[in-house]
C-alpha cells in the first residue's frame, strides 16, 4: 500500500466528531489541554496525579514500609510509562495532521521549497524518509483507534501498529479484534506485556490462512474413486471452531460489549447471559466428546 493510500484509509477510518479539535484516537484529557484547557504543564494528568503540573519525583515522595515504597515506585513507573506512551501519540497526530495539511495545499512551495519532504525534514530537523513514515505512523494510530481503546492502547511500537493496520485493511475489523485478542492472550502467556509485531502477524497468518486437510496417499494403478481425506464429522468440527474464533470471540471484546451494555444494559445482560447459557452447553457436550474420544484411544491401545 502506497503512502497516500495508507493515509487516507487512516483519515477514513474514524470519522471526526463535531467539534473538530476532537481526536477519537487520542483520549480526551490531553485534547482537552491541547485545546488550551487546564494547565498545559500537566499533560494531561489529573490533579490528583503525583506528576501533575510537571511535577520530578525524588526520593522524599517514596515513603511507607518497603512492602509500600515498592508499591508505590511500581505503580508510578506504569503510570508514567503509560502517560508517555499516549503523549507520543498524540505527538504523532497532531505532527501528522499538520503534515497532512501542508502537504495537499502545497504549502512547501509558499516557503520556496519545490520538494515537500525535504522541506519538511527542514522543519522537524530529521531526514526526508522519516516524514513519511511519521505520515504513515499517524494514519495508523487512526487506523487501529477501530479496534476500540481496550485494544489499540495495547499497540504501543510502531511495527506493531503497522501490522494491525494491514489486518485491518485486508480482514476488517473484527477479524483484527480477533487477532489482537489472541496476541495479548499468548503474550500474557509468554509473560510480556503486549504482542510483538512477528507475534501478531504470525497469528494473523494462521487466522487468514485456509485450512489443508491431510492428503492421504493413493495407488497409482487404483482405479476405485478417492476417499476424503477428511471426513464431513471432522470438518463439522472444524468449522465450528472457526466459528467460535471468528464470531464468538469479536462479540466478546470489551469494547464491542461496553457498547451492547451502554445501548441498553438490560438486554445487553440478557443476551450475555444467553450466551453463556449456549456455551455452558456445548462444554459440557464438548467434555462429554473428549472422554468418548480418550476412550477410543484406550481401546485403539489396547
Amino acid at each position: 500500500m502506497s503512502g497516500n493510500k495508507l493515509i487516507a484509509a487512516g483519515n477514513s477510518r474514524l470519522s471526526k466528531a463535531k467539534d473538530s479539535r476532537i481526536d477519537p484516537a487520542v483520549p480526551a484529557e490531553l485534547q482537552n489541554r491541547a485545546a488550551g484547557e487546564g494547565a498545559p504543564d500537566s499533560v494531561g494528568l489529573s490533579e490528583t496525579s503525583a506528576f501533575a503540573g510537571g511535577r520530578v519525583l525524588s526520593g522524599d515522595d517514596v515513603t511507607g514500609t518497603p512492602e509500600e515504597q515498592l508499591a508505590y515506585v511500581t505503580e508510578r513507573l506504569h503510570e508514567i510509562d503509560a502517560l508517555g506512551r499516549r503523549a507520543e501519540d498524540f505527538t504523532v497526530l497532531n505532527k501528522g495532521a499538520l503534515l497532512e495539511v501542508a502537504q495537499e495545499r502545497e504549502l512547501h512551495l509558499v516557503a520556496g521549497h519545490t520538494n515537500f519532504a525535504q522541506w519538511a525534514a527542514g522543519v522537524l530537523d530529521v531526514e526526508p524518509k522519516y516524514v513519511f513514515e511519521l505520515l504513515q505512523d499517524a494514519a495508523r494510530i487512526r487506523a487501529i483507534g477501530a479496534l476500540g481503546t481496550d485494544l489499540a492502547q495495547h499497540l504501543t511500537r510502531a511495527s506493531a501498529r503497522k501490522v494491525m493496520a494491514d489486518v485491518i485493511d485486508g480482514h476488517g475489523v473484527e477479524f483484527a479484534q480477533v487477532v489482537m485478542t489472541e496476541g495479548l492472550s499468548q503474550a500474557t502467556e509468554q509473560g510480556k506485556k503486549r504482542p510483538t509485531a512477528a507475534l501478531l502477524s504470525s497469528i494473523a497468518k494462521d487466522l487468514a490462512a485456509p485450512a489443508i486437510p491431510h492428503q492421504e496417499a493413493r495407488s497409482e494403478i487404483s482405479d476405485l474413486p478417492a476417499t476424503p481425506s477428511v471426513a464431513a464429522e471432522l470438518e463439522a468440527l472444524d468449522r465450528a471452531a472457526t466459528a467460535v474464533r471468528e464470531r464468538v470471540f469479536p462479540a466478546l471484546a470489551p469494547a464491542r460489549v461496553k457498547a451492547a451494555v451502554d445501548t441498553d444494559a438490560a438486554k445487553g445482560r440478557q443476551r450475555l447471559e444467553r450466551l453463556q447459557q449456549e456455551l455452558e452447553r456445548a462444554s459440557k457436550r464438548l467434555t462429554a466428546a473428549l472422554k468418548a474420544s480418550e476412550t477410543a484411544l484406550d481401546t485403539d491401545g489396547d
